[in-house]
């Protein structure tokens, strides 16, 4: 075997990894991280044309795979330890790690044309992302129950989060209630919850891998910023009360900064491997 190939097996280990660690952590996009890594556009082809990408990407598709599974399952558990010790300090990094995105998403939402539909799908789609959650938690009481049909949802969520860069799906997750049981299911190896998730996160990539690329591809600039507004909305929906002790305010306070510096700094180490990737 030769060396070349280890290295690279070893790099989409990695990188699997990663895209997979990311998948479970809140404020963070499979998608963007795809993306970031310059696995996007394969992947992408492979849920498109299945049997002509997976004989074209098959190497690619096994070592990434196995990277994901590691990253998805293993940080699974440690989030749902995390959660149990203080929800509220835990929410206030996830808040700041999805804020640190937003200067990467802007950028990317701007590549191509930024123009005032840009900026009013934005602004629609946070109203409208608001007002709808604001009706399901606080006058509706929805919530998504741990059970077959529950984790169906959350698959077919987690499938759109690989296949929007910038979408995340288990910040909705965490607003719907249903986060915690999920981690621990997945950290877990409950076939309960692992077989309803893998349909469904399948069912989706296959079924609206072509629409979103479609979309995105056609109408970048407002998908982009919709998306925006949409990850605005959500990230102010599962900040923790700030009606507590002025102690605990600072504390929150400071866990959002060290979200946001921890983001940030991912973001800018994405964008060089990204920018290494296309010169290759």
């Amino acid at each position: 075997m030769k060396k070349s190939f280890i290295l690279k097996a070893i790099l989409w280990v990695v990188q699997g990894f990663i895209v997979g660690l990311g998948a479970i952590l809140p404020g963070v996009s499979g998608g963007t991280l795809c993306y970031a890594f310059g696995i996007y556009d394969q992947i992408l082809e492979v849920l498109s044309n299945p049997l002509k990408g997976i004989k074209k990407h098959f190497k690619m598709l096994v070592f990434v795979g196995i990277g994901g599974v590691l990253g998805f399952v293993g940080f699974a558990g440690i989030t749902e330890q995390l959660l149990k010790w203080n929800e509220a300090v835990v929410l206030c990094v996830f808040v700041g790690l999805i804020a640190g995105t937003i200067p990467e998403l802007w950028h990317d939402a701007g590549k191509e044309k930024r123009n005032k539909f840009s900026i009013i799908s934005l602004v629609i789609s946070f109203i409208a992302i608001s007002v709808v959650f604001y009706l399901f938690k606080n006058v509706l009481q929805l919530t998504i129950a741990p059970n077959f049909v529950g984790w169906l949802i959350c698959g077919l969520l987690w499938g759109l989060s690989f296949i929007v860069p910038g979408f995340s799906s288990s910040t909705l997750l965490l607003f719907f209630g249903i986060y915690e049981q999920m981690s621990h299911g997945i950290s877990h190896l409950d076939f309960g919850v692992l077989i309803p998730l893998g349909i469904a996160m399948l069912a989706t990539l296959l079924l609206f891998s072509k629409l979103m690329k479609l979309v995105f591809d056609k109408y970048h600039s407002l998908a982009s910023h919709a998306v925006m507004g949409f990850v605005l909305a959500t990230t102010l929906m599962i900040l923790p009360p700030f009606n507590t002790g002025i102690g605990d305010v600072v504390i929150y306070l400071i866990c959002i900064v060290c979200g946001v510096a921890a983001s940030f700094g991912f973001n800018i180490l994405c964008g060089k491997i990204r920018s290494k990737a296309e010169e290759e």
